[in-house]
């Protein structure tokens, strides 16, 4: 995927201080050798908060290698080869909230990467391209209870205090159980975190964020891999940053308040280097645990990453023989969808396509997990069904199934705040980064990723370059309940109205 694979398989000990003959230089050179080893950063991990880090810390002016197991930078921003097709991992939006995101894509220069949309369409069964929708004393009623229930939301105060996305829709005694059901697929599927596993903070935070930063959402131009990461990683090694692929951190070893060995593990060799610069972290929640608790321990909180959850987010993209009908170029929800689609039809957005493609997300995809392949894709394909009535099996030419089960996204549950690690730890040379380290409440994703790749350059800043100015990272403007709840006041009176038209109340299930 990526322009430059004359980086893959480089010898890593190439980046090390050992490459000077200390019998050969003075003092005075020697001394300047040392300080330039104690500059020097490793980041590892290669997906967007590993990228990000790297070029923050080059504008630093540090020396930064950036080490990837896998062949390509970008993880889940990233795509991969499939059947001779490039697939992303998903889907990708850019909503306006992303600050830091559309930021760093502003100074990369990409900011022609990204196209404006200009509406989300949701879709009920059986609708599409027919008659509109008509618009009953009920589905009115629906829709304003869906939409208290979001400010009754934002009017909670969870400073001190969480609970899950479950329990506090089960509490609302005017919400139905439509409007239950609603509310978290609309959460589902962008998160893939069913209710009772959700945070209704970190739902409340994102909700905040969106109100707070309005603004069309954007999305690429075509696969994320060609638009942005393989861009990004030549504007990183243009900078100085030296890039190896094919490098798997697989062990660790401290000494005193340092980290002390890296043990990097290649396909061809397998080698242990010491720490003698600083370290970013720059991996999923699960792998840092892999490496045990000497390092865990070191975390702020110490040992809370355990106690972090992710989910698969699953992936459908089917390629059609034609163009279907009727078919919105925006994003498009699927209310009541059992498995929790979204979708977008990538063939009216990217060139070089003359039919339909269907990108789909599949929020609740571990309900397949028990099925082959195919049965899986078909059953996803009846449901796609029930929305499109144009669709037909004979339609499909091509499809690329990606449940991700052994690649999920970090998912936020209850009380997940006090848990997320801090970009620094108590080894003064190791820093962290990723969607899982501690943010505002709705900060996970991309720009959980990036920010965290800010977060964990300040981190080195302060103790390499304490003279130099803070790294900037944006914050996101939240809603205060106070003022939700001078909203929810007003509102009042029409949801009592409401309650009266709607269907019956949400039952409390036993888990």
């Amino acid at each position: 995927m990526t322009d430059h694979d004359d980086t893959t398989g480089r010898d890593v000990s190439a980046y090390d201080a050992t490459e000077f003959d200390a019998t050969e230089c003075d003092a005075t050179e020697c001394d300047a050798t040392e300080r330039d080893a104690a500059d020097e950063v490793t980041v590892i991990g290669g997906g967007l908060a590993g990228m990000t880090a790297a070029w923050a810390l080059s504008s630093l002016g540090l020396p930064v290698r950036l080490l990837e197991a896998a062949p390509d930078l970008g993880g889940k921003a990233g795509s991969r080869r499939i059947d001779g097709r490039t697939e992303d991992h998903g889907v990708h939006i850019f909503p306006a909230f992303y600050r830091n995101t559309l930021r760093l894509i502003d100074d990369l220069g990409l900011t022609g990467s990204l196209r404006p949309t200009h509406k989300f369409h949701q879709i009920r069964p059986g609708l599409l391209g027919g008659a509109p929708r008509k618009a009953t004393a009920t589905s009115v009623a629906e829709g304003l209870l869906f939409l208290y229930g979001v400010i009754d939301l934002l009017a909670q105060d969870y400073t001190t205090r969480d609970e899950s996305l479950h329990d506090f829709l089960r509490t609302r005694r005017y919400l139905t159980e439509e409007t239950v059901a609603d509310i978290e697929h609309f959460f589902i599927a962008s998160t893939a975190a069913e209710s009772r596993a959700a945070s209704a903070a970190e739902f409340r935070g994102s909700i905040a964020a969106f109100l707070r930063r309005p603004g069309r959402i954007r999305m690429p131009r075509g696969d994320l891999q060609h638009w942005l990461i393989d861009p990004f990683q030549r504007r990183l090694e243009a900078t100085g940053v030296k890039v190896h692929t094919g490098y798997e951190l697989t062990a660790v070893t401290t000494s005193g308040h340092r980290l002390h060995s890296l043990t990097l593990r290649t396909p061809a060799h397998t080698t242990t280097e010491h720490v003698t610069g600083h370290v970013v972290l720059a991996v999923p929640h699960g792998r840092v645990t892999d490496l045990g608790p000497e390092l865990t321990g070191a975390l702020r909180p110490a040992q809370g990453i355990r106690e972090l959850n992710s989910r698969p987010l699953g992936a459908l993209h089917l390629y059609l023989r034609r163009r279907l009908p009727h078919l919105p170029a925006e994003h498009i929800r699927l209310v009541g969808s059992p498995h929790a689609i979204t979708l977008l039809d990538v063939g009216q957005n990217w060139a070089g396509h003359r039919t339909t493609v269907l990108n789909c997300v599949v929020g609740r995809v571990e309900r397949l997990a028990h099925l082959p392949e195919a049965e899986a894709v078909a059953v996803l394909v009846e449901e796609l069904r029930t929305y499109l009535p144009g669709l037909s099996p004979d339609d499909i030419e091509h499809v690329c199934y990606q449940p991700h089960l052994a690649a999920p996204y970090f998912t936020p549950g209850p009380g997940t705040e006090r848990l997320r690690p801090h970009s620094t730890t108590a080894l003064t040379n190791l820093h962290l980064a990723g969607d899982f380290c501690a943010a505002p409440p709705g900060m996970t994703g991309m720009e959980g990723a990036v920010r965290s790749g800010l977060s964990a350059a300040e981190s080195v800043r302060r103790v390499l370059r304490p003279h130099l100015p803070p790294v900037r990272i944006d914050t996101i403007p939240t809603v205060r309940p106070g003022t939700a709840r001078l909203v929810r006041a007003a509102l009042a009176p029409l949801v009592a109205a409401a309650r009266t038209q709607a269907g019956p109340r949400p039952r409390r299930r036993r888990a």
